[in-house]
């Protein structure tokens, strides 16, 4: 017998314990089925939740006990989605199989519509991920696009619709906040666009332009306090010795307002930036949307960046940052109790920098943000007091 028996499957489930991306501890139930009689592969299912699990095993021994094999390698969605389909070709009475409907749709689409090169999603993922230069872009890409395409990567490019990515988004982060839903759908729409460009053509139209975007409410824009970014650059400082490219980046980002991706280009690419310690300048050659005609912007940089750049080598421990640096200073931040949250460091400077010098065209002008981003997001939510003191946070050893 190819498949175990149920009773087998169910008492041999196993609990595995894993660490994602983000560092976080994740518990598996994998079950073990037996051999697929036509692949001869091992089949395994595996999910979060043990009763979940068990339920998808009870599942695919109903489906095995009334079709044998070939029934048990549907889905139950399959199932039911092929069972409705031979009712409509009945009330039709049409004696054809599913194979030949389905051949005869896929051949019968108009040349216009057809796609120059057939390919499947993971082929298409690969090939748009590899085109992805290293920084946040490309990690969000992975994290977004990614997701969906290691759920179906066998799936064939032309056979995506707008109801199986309406489904995936609603079921994976229907629950999460709309900013959240709407950053994975932009980044598919994207994907998707990029696939139906002329010189690929690998879709004929992007199968969820319709797909709308979830209303954002808006919220109080979030913002570290001054005694909090005191703790975690004095942790910083203590760490300086045997990792000086934690403080290089928070220098960066919460004291010169540089984004993660421009920090990470600055420290992989020598032509990314050009920063004159002595001359206390910075000019950005390579910020967000370079690649699209983003022109380069300067900068005189701060004093208390001065000072904390002055304090070590800035220089060598900015070309050790990596992808892994900001995941590596939220780790040692939240161990000590203190709240960072995405794009921390650089909300945090450009709050502190209005409050402290009434100057928002200079604040745009430094980090590359537009006017009305920078009014809608961060003027009048600090005190000139506070704005002070934080301008004030200077290293202990100059």
């Amino acid at each position: 017998m190819a498949f175990l028996p149920k009773a087998i499957v169910e008492k041999n489930i196993k609990e595995r314990s894993r660490t994602d991306r983000l560092k976080k501890q994740r518990t598996d139930y994998e079950a073990y089925l037996g051999v697929d009689p036509f692949t001869q592969k091992p089949v395994r299912i595996s999910r979060g939740d043990k009763k979940e699990l068990e339920q998808d095993i009870a599942d695919f021994y109903r489906r095995h006990k009334f079709g044998g094999d070939a029934a048990a390698r549907l889905t139950a969605i399959q199932a039911i989605d092929a069972k409705n389909a031979y009712d409509v070709l009945a009330s039709a009475n049409l004696k054809v199989s599913l194979f030949d409907v389905a051949s005869a749709y896929v051949g019968g689409l108009n040349a216009k519509d057809s796609p120059t090169v057939k390919k499947s999603v993971a082929e298409a993922f690969d090939e748009y991920y590899r085109g992805k230069v290293d920084g946040a872009d490309k990690t969000k890409t992975f994290s977004t696009v990614g997701k969906w395409a290691q759920k179906n990567g066998g799936k064939q490019l032309v056979a995506v619709t707008a109801k199986d990515v309406a489904t995936y988004l609603q079921t994976n982060y229907g629950t999460h906040k709309p900013k959240t839903y709407n950053s994975h759908l932009l980044y598919l729409k994207t994907f998707f666009n990029w696939c139906c460009k002329e010189e690929r053509k690998y879709l004929p139209k992007n199968p969820i332009k319709s797909l709308e975007l979830k209303p954002d409410p808006w919220e109080e824009p979030e913002y570290m306090k001054p005694d909090e970014v005191r703790r975690l650059f004095a942790l910083l400082e203590l760490a300086k010795g045997e990792k000086p490219e934690l403080l290089a980046y928070a220098v960066a980002s919460f004291f010169c307002g540089c984004r993660a991706v421009e920090i990470q280009r600055m420290a992989a690419d020598p032509d990314a930036a050009k920063i004159n310690i002595e001359e206390e300048t910075v000019r950005i050659a390579k910020a967000k949307g370079y690649q699209q005609g983003k022109r380069p912007r300067a900068f005189h940089i701060e004093p208390t960046a001065i000072a904390w750049m002055k304090s070590f080598d800035f220089l060598g421990a900015l070309k050790k940052v990596t992808n892994d640096t900001l995941l590596e200073i939220f780790d040692l931040a939240r161990r000590n109790g203190i709240h960072v949250f995405q794009n921390c460091g650089r909300h945090t400077f450009i709050t502190y920098h209005v409050a402290a010098y009434g100057d928002p065209a200079k604040t745009t002008a430094m980090v590359g943000t537009s006017d009305k981003m920078r009014a809608d997001n961060y003027c009048g939510l600090a005190t000139k007091k506070d704005g002070e003191a934080y301008f004030k946070i200077l290293p202990a050893v100059a």
